[in-house]
């Protein structure tokens, strides 16, 4: 009889618990999904437009005396280079030569300028870049500069 009741119990405790229900049904999983690759965008040419910035012991600017030109010589796939010109109120152009790379998404740049100084930067469409330089030397400063291609 104490095994009958140890049984009857058992079966009570299942029940009750639900494991004689079937399983759910498995959703079926949906198919992969492939983003689509974006294009690399061409950035090759002369860009050029105001900066504005910051350089410590001069303040806050907007570099009223000078031109800035970010010239894209050669571009293979997402790696770039070129030069950077500034040409003061004087007509001097200073040159500083840089690398660069686009990221995956088609907009985002990191530049590496010789010398020292990087900039990082967005696409933000087919003939305007915004690049934010930063300089972590003496002096230091950091600038915001909007590019329209020429």
């Amino acid at each position: 009889m104490k095994a009958a009741c140890i049984l009857l119990l058992i079966v009570v405790a299942v029940l009750a618990s639900g494991c004689t229900t079937a399983a759910p049904a498995t959703p079926p999983v949906p198919p992969a999904t492939t983003a689509a690759t974006p294009a690399i965008p061409d950035i090759s040419g002369t860009w050029t437009g105001p900066m504005q910035g910051y350089e410590e012991g001069t303040g806050y600017t907007d570099y009223p005396a000078v031109t800035m030109a970010m010239v894209v010589s050669e571009q293979h796939g997402r790696i770039f280079s070129g030069s950077f010109l500034w040409t003061p109120s004087n007509g001097t152009v200073i040159k500083s030569e840089f690398a660069g790379v686009i990221a995956r998404d088609g907009r985002l740049l990191d530049i590496v300028e010789k010398g020292g100084g990087y900039c990082t930067g967005e696409v933000v469409a087919k003939n305007e870049i915004e690049l934010k330089y930063m300089y972590d030397g003496t002096p230091y400063s950091i600038a915001i500069d909007s590019l329209k291609r020429v």
